[in-house]
């Protein structure tokens, strides 16, 4: 398992945030923010109130379980968390190969409609 340093820098990806932009946002400065990432430097009340401000999923950073995604089972949470640590474009080029896998099982499980197949609705 991960520490919170490198669930921190996931969680700064999947904001699409470089270190500059992010330590900003948060209210620190690059070499601070190099230090939680790397793990070196403890998190403090005030810089997780700051996190959860900027939208960063704090349960996360701290346990390894998504808060939206805490209903999962550890492995699927882990597939939704190396899911949203990627790039907006490789997440769509995951839904287009997920969506294709979909299609070709689709024949071989009659009687599912295409919005059950997907689980994402019409």
């Amino acid at each position: 398992m991960t520490g919170f340093g490198a669930r921190l820098a996931e969680e700064r990806k999947r904001l699409g945030l470089k270190q500059t932009e992010f330590a900003t946002l948060v209210g620190t400065d690059v070499p601070k923010q190099s230090l939680y990432e790397n793990g070196k430097r403890e998190l403090r009340a005030d810089y997780l109130a700051r996190l959860a401000a900027a939208e960063v999923d704090v349960v996360y950073v701290l346990t390894a379980r998504r808060r939206e995604g805490s209903w999962l089972g550890e492995e699927s949470s882990g597939l939704l968390s190396a899911y949203l640590g990627l790039p907006a474009e490789l997440q769509d080029a995951v839904l287009r190969f997920v969506g294709a896998l979909e299609g070709q099982l689709s024949g071989s499980r009659p009687g599912r409609s295409e919005a059950e197949g997907t689980g994402r609705g019409a």
